[in-house]
């Protein structure tokens, strides 16, 4: 694999970083990390993708990694995270590229998928279903279900208070965050108060936890990428939730391209249940579980997530 050094393009006054491995000539993949991630994300299943032959480009989102940090939120609107991917595949001149995403590269690829829907020739998604537009804002809904302490709301009525928050101990928030689903967990509301949680964590000390996903090494990547760039870039994905929803209303909600939906069984917050619905929105469907993993797919189950994707991927119509 190539070496993990970020090359540049620029859209739209945004400098954007990304990162590539496998044959110049190979199929070209593009791979959409999310939230609180970064392009390295992929960094456990590019070499093995790279080495079937596709052309792995995997970007750091706006507000991410070593891409450019815009302050406006509504730089963060969907419409602008897919006119991203779109810079990324006019400046390697593709016509065509498959589009693979997680979590909230999920969310923007099934948007890719629509708004950019001659350019993408298949879909993979990890974790992250296609879901019908909502009757109303999202955010509503979460409200009412889990209360004020949900993540996404708590990110869109309290403006400023999470992004201070994760950014007193970055590595604190990574160890928190990026650990196995311990066995008989229930994805119960207080599963979904991040900031809540987080605060309790280091007010008692930010003590050792159990089930770490990732060594020192790649845990400093993480810290050290959001010691740089803060929190409030990847935040204000969510506080687009409802320009997004509203946005969403001029889309239709079928998914035309063959597509391969990958759910790990221990996924809390996005169990393989939730994909039932996409069988009546996609017509070419190829829906798979991924054993033994929770929601930080790459590193918990790379080799079976790359040879599930390899596998669908040796059964489609490429080139």
């Amino acid at each position: 694999m190539n070496a993990w050094v970020p090359n540049f393009i620029e859209n739209d006054g945004v400098r954007l970083a990304y990162y590539v491995a496998g044959p110049r000539d190979g199929i070209p993949l593009i791979l959409v990390h999310g939230w609180p991630e970064l392009a390295y994300s992929f960094s456990p299943i590019m070499p093995m993708l790279a080495a079937a032959g596709f052309r792995c480009i995997a970007p750091d989102l706006r507000g991410f990694g070593n891409s450019a940090v815009p302050r406006a939120v509504e730089d963060y609107g969907i419409a602008a995270m897919v006119d991203d991917v779109r810079a990324l595949l006019d400046h390697h001149k593709l016509e065509k590229a498959i589009i693979c995403g997680h979590d909230w590269g999920g969310i923007i690829t099934w948007h890719v998928a629509r708004m950019l829907e001659a350019r993408a020739s298949h879909i993979i998604s990890i974790c992250t279903p296609h879901v019908r537009r909502a009757p109303v804002d999202p955010i509503k809904i979460y409200k009412k279900r889990h209360g004020d302490a949900h993540y996404f709301v708590h990110f869109n009525e309290r403006v400023g208070e999470a992004d201070a928050l994760f950014a007193r101990d970055p590595d604190a928030f990574f160890r928190l965050m990026f650990r196995t689903v311990p066995d008989g967990a229930e994805a119960k509301s207080d599963f979904t108060y991040i900031p809540q949680n987080y605060e309790q964590f280091i007010d008692a000390g930010a003590p050792a936890l159990k089930g770490q996903i990732l060594n020192a090494e790649q845990l400093a990547v993480y810290s050290d990428a959001y010691e740089r760039t803060g929190f409030s870039g990847g935040i204000a994905l969510y506080r687009n939730t409802g320009a997004n929803w509203e946005f969403a209303a001029t889309l239709e909600d079928e998914i035309t391209q063959p597509t391969l939906m990958i759910s790990p069984d221990r996924d809390l917050l996005l169990p393989p249940s939730l994909t039932d619905p996409m069988v009546d929105m996609i017509p070419d469907l190829t829906r798979e579980i991924l054993h033994g993993s929770g929601h930080w797919a790459m590193w918990e189950q790379p080799e079976q997530l790359a040879h599930i994707m390899l596998g669908w991927l040796a059964r489609q119509e490429l080139g």
